[in-house]
């Protein structure tokens, strides 16, 4: 607790409820990007034929497929080149760090080679959430920017059945934000304020069903809507003024419910995939709440559903001595779910079209095999004009996301 100026701490207070409201629709960097090496370089592909710890996310079916325990490390970037109306957009970039197991469960009888257990965190390196606070009139990339900056965990478990079927199912979590700000006068007449806030765990479920039949592959992926709220209560007492209840209020992260469906062929060291992500945006509540009960509500998103197509492909040579080069890319096609820009929502989003690369190598010794993988996503956003409340908004840029890992399995 701190001693402030009695004044200076009720206008600090009301300035601070006074940013009304319009944080960015973020969203989680799996939903963004895919999960796992091989997904993001086969584009954001995996819900037919995953069968590392990406399928927690992909198809947690696809787990069922380990033989082997595996641990894999790695690191992501993404930089952005966001403009508006011809000038560079303000957009920090990201790092994170990549952790992955996959766990076999040793199981005997008629579950023997059956089960197996994933688990998959996305950690950025300087921040657990982010969510910004921006008046809804003022433009803003609403979807992009901060989808990288969350702690991201998924835990799934997968069950090889008979004719070719596979099951599984497991839990996304990321980070909501709550806490208080109480500015008071004390026993002797001077304001003081004190900040309590903690970290609160949101959840989704994540399930899926995969079915094989010689080299085809079949795969059905459903993905829970996963909320990370923030909500922060600013009360002053006691200081002259008659202030009220504030609060701070609206989603930091926000990932929608998804259907998707995907078929592979796989044959002689080639892997083809082809899918669509059904995407169900309208249930987006938006980015903030009113601040007080006599505030207007903020603008609804009006965000529309959409679809995602992507395709998938891999090529792959293994040689004498347990070596391996697995060459990958892949394409998709994100529509963006936002409405264009008015004048009570500058929100700036864009179509993009994602092409995406990797490479995989590999090697044994000592029954423990090597892998190194790279991975890579160039997005580039479709341009876009609109118009605010401040004229013609036009909109565009790209983003780069790049990333390695390496993994063992024992």
């Amino acid at each position: 607790m701190r001693p402030v100026h009695r004044r200076d701490a009720a206008w600090a207070a009301v300035a601070l409820a006074a940013v009304l409201a319009a944080g960015p629709a973020s969203a989680s960097p799996q939903d963004l990007f895919g999960y796992g090496p091989r997904s993001v370089a086969m584009g954001a592909t995996g819900a037919s034929y995953g069968d590392d710890f990406g399928a927690v996310y992909g198809n947690p079916a696809g787990l069922s497929r380990m033989r082997t325990a595996s641990l894999t490390v790695g690191l992501a970037g993404t930089a952005f080149w966001l403009r508006r109306d011809g000038a560079p957009f303000s957009a920090d970039p990201s790092a994170a760090t990549l952790i992955g197991l996959g766990l076999p469960i040793p199981f005997g009888g008629a579950l023997r080679g059956r089960v197996s257990l994933g688990l998959g965190f996305f950690t950025p390196t300087d921040v657990v959430v982010r969510g910004r606070i921006v008046r809804a009139t003022t433009p803003q990339f609403v979807i992009l920017p901060d989808r990288v900056q969350t702690v991201a965990l998924q835990i799934g478990l997968g069950v090889a059945l008979p004719w070719g079927l596979r099951i599984g199912g497991g839990v996304m979590a990321m980070a909501g934000l709550t806490g208080t700000v109480l500015v008071a006068a004390d026993a002797t007449g001077r304001a003081t304020s004190r900040i309590d806030d903690q970290l609160v765990a949101t959840y989704a479920a994540v399930v899926g069903v995969q079915w094989e039949r010689g080299p085809w592959r079949l795969g059905l992926t459903y993905r829970g809507p996963l909320v990370a709220r923030f909500l922060v209560t600013i009360e002053a007492r006691d200081l002259g003024i008659n202030l009220p209840i504030f609060n701070i209020s609206g989603v930091a992260q926000y990932d929608p419910a998804q259907l998707q469906f995907e078929a592979a062929w796989q044959h002689r060291g080639w892997t083809v995939a082809l899918g669509v992500t059904g995407k169900r945006w309208s249930d987006y509540p938006g980015p903030a709440s009113a601040t007080t009960d006599n505030s207007p509500q903020p603008p609804d998103p009006s965000f529309g559903d959409t679809l995602v197509p992507r395709a998938g492909l891999e090529r792959r040579w293994d040689f004498a001595g347990g070596t391996h080069v697995a060459v990958r890319g892949g394409y998709f096609f994100e529509p963006s779910p936002a409405p264009s820009a008015t004048p009570s929502r500058a929100y700036m989003d864009n179509d993009r079209h994602v092409f995406t690369a990797g490479l995989g190598l590999g090697a044994t010794a000592a029954r423990t095999r090597f892998t190194v993988d790279l991975f890579a996503q160039a997005h580039w956003l479709a341009p876009r004009d609109a118009v605010a409340s401040s004229g013609t908004l036009s909109h565009g840029g790209a983003l780069l996301h790049m990333g390695t890992s390496a993994s063992v399995t024992f």
